[in-house]
């Protein structure tokens, strides 16, 4: 469900119309996240790395009021949930972008998002039928390599403020630390770096404490 905002009452009027019109209007920021103790609840649980990873994130963005807002069609809604738009990759490597339901817990979503993604593996549905999807947040899994910096690619339409965020290759240092390189790019109009910093530390928590 979605409510209208009240842009004339809103207490971020001003940020969202000075950065509105900006040509590109999103900020992003790369992190290297400490992945360690996910990693080892993970395999526990017997459940894939980057389930519990975009579980973890997809959850710290549900608690942030500013990670749910959207412009659409110029208007501005705020989202009682976002879901996960992700990509799937293909036998023969090409991808499909798929919607996963949030759910309230981890559970729920893993046995929701091992369906919907056997099914794009599957080459069922429209490859970017789910990119027309407002209410998303966009993550994409890269395990072929690690990164300091990311460059997003956005629509003519990016105002509409669907945040983009991108997991790196997991590096494993000398004392068996597991990191991961996350980037990920905000609208400056909804979202400012109290919220990111927000965003990170819930998203932290998530990895660090996540069970079944």
């Amino acid at each position: 469900m979605k409510h209208p905002v009240d842009i004339d009452n809103w207490n971020r009027r001003e940020n969202y119309l000075f950065f509105r019109d900006f040509a590109n209007p999103y900020y992003s920021v790369t992190s290297q996240v400490d992945v360690t103790e996910a990693y080892i609840r993970a395999k526990a649980l017997g459940i894939k790395f980057s389930h519990y990873a975009m579980y973890a994130s997809l959850r710290a963005v549900n608690s942030i009021e500013a990670l749910r807002y959207r412009q659409v069609d110029g208007k501005v809604w705020l989202y009682d949930r976002i879901r996960l738009n992700t990509a799937v990759a293909r036998e023969d490597h090409s991808f499909a972008s798929v919607i996963i339901p949030y759910n309230d817990t981890l559970e729920e979503f893993v046995a929701e998002a091992r369906g919907i993604i056997a099914a794009a593996m599957r080459g069922e549905g429209d490859a970017y039928g789910a990119d027309s999807e407002k209410d998303t947040f966009v993550i994409s899994v890269n395990p072929w390599y690690s990164f300091t910096g990311l460059q997003f690619q956005f629509p003519q339409n990016a105002g509409e403020n669907i945040p983009l965020s991108v997991f790196g290759k997991i590096m494993v240092d000398m004392q068996g630390r597991r990191t991961m390189p996350v980037a990920v790019s905000f609208h400056h109009g909804f979202v400012d770096g109290y919220q990111v910093g927000r965003y990170w530390e819930a998203f932290q928590h998530n990895l660090d404490t996540l069970s079944m």
